[in-house]
């Protein structure tokens, strides 16, 4: 190729170039685009932007408080000729359940959880899994099929009457967190005994929250988080009776509760003490305990609120006023027992559970085997 067609060659590209510009140019003009092409955003005006991103938050909404009791009783003594030997089973549930998250309906997810830990079975509706739980009854031998279904409460003897209750209802909101608790009470003709156990929401996320997304599975902070759970039960022993000191924790729980200071870790019977512990430790103990995720949702919420609305657990004997086994009443029309004199149990042939009074927030105490708490821990 000679210099003369090189240099024309040259001048030919150099056209062509120049002709695509304004060709890409013009497309630009006509998008609405017309910024220089070579512009970079400062970074710091990325940064404004997001910082003007307002996340709102609704109220949450939940149903009344509604209260179903179903009663059986076996169809013949297990002593003959011994009335008070007929087995026994009243089923309590009460709850107060959610209908909207944050101005979400929509709670699939949340709705199963709660069904699955509050009544163990797979219904897709509350109504559903709740009649299941109530239409089964627990009595304290196995008796097949050989029982009945009543319409009024039977009375309820040692050893052949049982009373098993469920109760679910929300315990703390706040912008980023729904806390729902559910207490599992029952007693066996003998003793009482107390499960508790807790749903936390992402409110903003709408997503339920695993324990692992709280507390990682780390063998080695899981250790050092038991020896900080120790150090605060040497200091609560400290102001205990020489009788009445609580053991130290062998593991961490694998029930907690989130509340709005710090963590309350739910020791069950014979772990600690004889009953039920709760040891709280507060957040800023935690931080090197928490998952990324959660301690951050601790270090960016606000306006939290504890729910007080006076559930309580059913007397063993609530004969008097007591709702037909198939309808469900407000527990707030209903008159607890709680409070009547020694001779009014007598008198009415209640047998008095054993309880001890708690308050919620006291770092570590025992769990009452029988009442719930939930109109006493605020």
């Amino acid at each position: 190729m000679t210099k003369k067609n090189l240099i024309i060659v040259i001048i030919l590209l150099s056209i062509i170039d120049l002709m695509a510009a304004a060709w890409y140019m013009s497309r630009r003009i006509e998008a609405g685009q017309s910024s220089d092409l070579f512009a970079q955003r400062d970074s710091s005006e990325v940064v404004v932007e997001a910082d003007t991103v307002v996340t709102t938050f609704q109220e949450d909404l939940f149903d009344e408080v509604q209260h179903n009791t179903y009663y059986f009783k076996s169809n013949s003594p297990a002593i003959s000729g011994d009335n008070s030997s007929y087995y026994t089973s009243i089923k309590h549930v009460k709850v107060r359940w959610p209908l909207k998250v944050n101005g979400n309906s929509e709670l699939d997810e949340l709705n199963k959880e709660l069904i699955t830990k509050a009544f163990g079975n797979t219904q897709s509706q509350m109504k559903d899994a709740r009649y299941v739980f109530l239409n089964t009854p627990a009595f304290n031998k196995p008796i097949g099929d050989d029982y009945k279904k009543l319409s009024s409460a039977p009375t309820i003897v040692p050893v052949y009457g049982n009373v098993t209750q469920v109760l679910v209802y929300p315990y703390m909101t706040s912008n980023r967190l729904l806390v729902m608790e559910i207490d599992k009470i029952e007693y066996n003709g003998s003793t009482h005994s107390e499960d508790n156990v807790y749903v936390h929401y992402d409110r903003q996320l709408q997503r339920v929250m695993s324990r692992l997304d709280i507390l990682p599975a780390d063998r080695d902070k899981e250790n050092k988080l038991v020896r900080v759970i120790n150090d605060k039960i040497d200091d609560l022993n400290k102001n205990r009776a020489d009788g009445n000191k609580l053991q130290h924790a062998i593991n961490v729980p694998s029930e907690v509760c989130c509340s709005k200071d710090g963590i309350i870790f739910q020791y069950k019977q014979g772990s600690l003490a004889s009953t039920p512990v709760e040891v709280k430790i507060g957040y800023d103990k935690l931080e090197n305990f928490l998952t990324a995720d959660f301690l951050q949702l601790v270090q960016n919420n606000d306006d939290y609120k504890l729910f007080n609305d006076g559930i309580k657990a059913e007397p063993i004997n609530a004969t008097v006023g007591q709702p037909s086994a198939t309808r469900a009443t407000s527990v707030t029309d209903k008159k607890s027992h709680y409070g009547k004199s020694k001779s009014s149990y007598r008198k009415r042939g209640y047998v008095k559970p054993r309880y001890k009074s708690r308050r919620r927030y006291s770092g570590a105490r025992h769990r009452s085997g029988y009442h719930s708490r939930a109109a006493r821990r605020r």
